[in-house]
């Protein structure tokens, strides 16, 4: 088993390893909860046993904080799967990407309360090109012809941000080039790096990450870096119960990377913390996406207030 494949089971096995502490030490205690909310959560860049993993700590910690009792939801890659089950499915909580936000937004009437914190201090995140280290191509007008690996239409730096780049470039996305969804963006890393794949489109944290745990850069070539686009958001609904809706921000807000347990907590998730958001910071990439084709110009069905 290679070594890439390796350190990440190995990376989730402590990390069931450590949810195993949490609930063996928290079996002996009887709450009397406020309430139950529901919290859809978005993979982002990980496998569904992996989000699994990495966000449970999270969900526990806002139970702590709330005193409510969350029943997490993993929300489907597939763009069409999500609308089917938020048009089906009541949420009181929402974290998810910024398109998956402006989804919401039509459907549901969600509201930005939160973004997260990229590790580099931003509020912004962007996705990235890769190939081979030894493939030939030097630039994207080269990839005309390509089959590329993306984890599903729906990502924004993982196919959305590298989709629009191509554009500005002069290609066609979707006529130039294929596609082969379905896969997690470490995945597409591992098969890059291993040679079972030419091009991907990744973020560009999950490239930092595994720089980190290798202790030196991936072997392959960055052929281009996106623009930066907005980080994800922590979302309400109008019928979000208005004390749980005030619990969560304020908990989330609480979390400091300089505190142990709350590191511990962030470096699952691979952000830095959180901060305050509102649906104006939003709005330039609706209007981005709306340019080119990726949302109808009726999109906002339910005007979202600040908060």
């Amino acid at each position: 088993m290679n070594r890439i494949k390796t350190m990440r089971i190995t990376g989730l096995m402590i990390t069931l390893l450590l949810f195993l502490v949490v609930i063996a030490t928290g079996c002996n205690h009887s709450y009397q909860y406020q309430g139950k909310a529901k919290i859809l959560i978005s993979p982002g860049p990980f496998s569904f046993p992996m989000m699994e993993a990495r966000f449970l700590f999270l969900v526990d910690y806002l139970t702590k904080e709330t005193g409510w009792k969350f029943d997490k939801v993993s929300a489907p890659t597939s763009e069409a799967a999500f609308l089917k089950m938020v048009k089906t499915e009541k949420f009181d909580v929402a974290i998810v990407n910024p398109y998956l936000y402006l989804l919401l937004e039509k459907e549901k009437g969600a509201i930005p309360i939160l973004k997260t914190v990229s590790f580099d201090g931003r509020d912004t995140y962007r996705g990235m090109i890769i190939t081979r280290k030894d493939s030939p191509i030097k630039s994207l007008n080269e990839l005309r012809g390509k089959q590329i690996l993306a984890p599903s239409r729906s990502t924004v730096g993982g196919f959305i941000s590298q989709w629009i780049l191509l554009k500005e470039q002069g290609l066609d996305p979707d006529r130039d080039v294929t596609y082969r969804y379905g896969i997690t963006q470490e995945e597409i890393m591992e098969k890059i790096v291993t040679g079972r794949a030419e091009v991907g489109f990744i973020r560009e944290d999950v490239y930092e990450a595994m720089k980190k745990a290798n202790g030196h850069a991936p072997k392959v070539k960055v052929l281009a870096y996106t623009h930066y686009l907005p980080n994800p958001a922590v979302v309400v609904f109008p019928d979000t119960n208005p004390e749980l809706r005030e619990k969560v921000k304020s908990a989330l807000l609480k979390l400091r990377f300089d505190n142990p347990n709350h590191r511990f907590i962030l470096e699952r998730i691979r952000i830095l913390g959180f901060s305050p958001a509102e649906s104006a910071d939003y709005q330039s990439f609706k209007a981005l996406l709306t340019g080119y084709g990726f949302l109808p110009p009726d999109l906002n069905y339910f005007p979202s207030s600040s908060s």
